[in-house]
């Protein structure tokens, strides 16, 4: 606002010039103020083209990176017009969780964030390119700008402004680390399975109709086709005999939402399902995801069918890597109302670092069910006093020492 006074200031200077060299009959100083009034016109005219034409483009080796994960980043500034520019900044806002090497970076209005800054001077046509390396230090889906771009006139009498808001953005997947580090046994961290690969009928895959037969489950009776055959018909299902492990990860870590949350809970708990989700794919596992946290991005669901497909794993990791600690309800609810919807006969891991007493109720109704139920408890209180047959691994010993080696630092 000063500087734009300033400029003003300087056209009625001028203007009052010619006015008073007419009033005065002195050639001169017409022409003096006639000059400064041609200046500040091909000035403003300058200026306010300055910024068209004018794009910043980032380029980045790969958008979906692991913690410390090195990155190429090229940052290309193009001039694509007939006019030089004396001058032109750039103000690129970065998330404060990368790390940019060789780089004038400053600090933000956001604290969350971070402005890496360019300033030179462009020809006509002209393209400008840097390159820098960069790593970061946390999870989650970070968004790269907006860019604040200014520049002006060769005289400085004037400045433009501009924002622009790429789609450029970083994906940092959740630390995975080997199951020794958590404190697991890498042979047999689900447990004993003394009854081998067992086989049951998979629901998403029907096979056809037969008469009801005595212990038939009344859920598999098909009423339209009993109605239409007059007796009783029930769904047969291709049978199924892989591995099923479906991976509950409790948003949650502390009674009721109003008490806030544990940072350091919640990246122990995301650590620890990578970590289990990785083992399990490379185990040839059928593995899911279900979990009460809220998406960050629509297409990146907390709630994943198992599979075995080849791109699972990732689309896991990018759940995981978005997490926040927003819960959609309390995990005991949530889990409570859809533990009948999984596979018969799968393990279910609850990564959690709080348990409450209904959750102990709805992990021994799973049980009792027939479902595997392993749990990963990372909060540093002991785990409450679970149902007959159920797998816990108590893992806070692990997860401080990690911690206090800066192996790994919550998010």
């Amino acid at each position: 606002m000063l500087n734009q006074l300033w400029h003003d200031l300087w056209i009625i200077v001028f203007v009052i010039l010619i006015v008073i060299g007419v009033f005065s009959g002195q050639g001169l100083v017409i022409g003096f103020g006639a000059m400064g009034l041609l200046v500040a016109g091909i000035s403003w005219m300058w200026n306010k083209l300055s910024l068209q034409d004018v794009t910043y483009e980032r380029e980045l080796s790969q958008q979906r990176v692991f913690i410390g994960e090195e990155v190429t980043m090229n940052v290309v500034l193009t001039n694509r017009k007939p006019i030089p520019l004396g001058r032109l900044r750039a103000e690129d806002e970065m998330p404060k969780s990368v790390n940019i090497a060789n780089a004038h970076v400053v600090s933000s209005y956001n604290p969350e964030s971070q402005t890496l800054c360019h300033s030179t001077s462009m020809g006509w046509y002209d393209r400008i390119r840097w390159q820098y390396q960069f790593t970061c230090s946390k999870r989650g889906f970070f968004r790269l700008g907006p860019v604040h771009l200014e520049s002006g006139d060769l005289f400085g009498l004037f400045s433009s402004h501009a924002n622009i808001r790429g789609d450029d953005y970083v994906l940092v997947y959740p630390r995975v680390v080997s199951l020794p580090e958590l404190g697991l046994p890498y042979g047999r961290p689900l447990g004993d399975s003394k009854d081998g690969m067992r086989i049951y009928e998979d629901a998403s895959r029907p096979m056809g109709l037969r008469d009801y037969q005595l212990g038939d489950p009344l859920k598999t009776v098909d009423w339209k086709a009993t109605a239409r055959m007059q007796q009783l018909q029930v769904r047969t299902f291709e049978p199924s005999s892989s591995m099923t492990l479906i991976l509950v990860v409790a948003v949650d870590t502390t009674a009721h939402y109003w008490e806030g949350y544990s940072p350091v809970y919640l990246e122990r708990v995301i650590t620890a399902a990578a970590s289990m989700a990785t083992y399990a794919y490379e185990q040839q596992y059928s593995v899911g995801l279900f979990s009460n946290g809220t998406p960050v991005l629509a297409d990146r669901p907390m709630r994943i069918p198992p599979s075995r497909s080849p791109e699972q794993l990732s689309i896991i990791l990018e759940a995981l890597a978005t997490v926040r600690p927003i819960a959609m309800g309390p995990m005991d609810a949530q889990l409570g109302d859809n533990w009948q919807q999984f596979a018969m006969g799968a393990t279910i891991v609850v990564v959690s670092g709080y348990i409450s007493e209904e959750m102990t109720n709805v992990l021994r109704r799973a049980r009792a069910s027939g479902y595997r139920i392993v749990v990963l408890f990372v909060g540093d209180e002991e785990c409450p006093q679970l149902a007959a047959g159920i797998v816990v691994h108590q893992l806070n010993e692990h997860f401080a020492m990690m911690e206090l080696e800066n192996e790994f630092a919550p998010g």
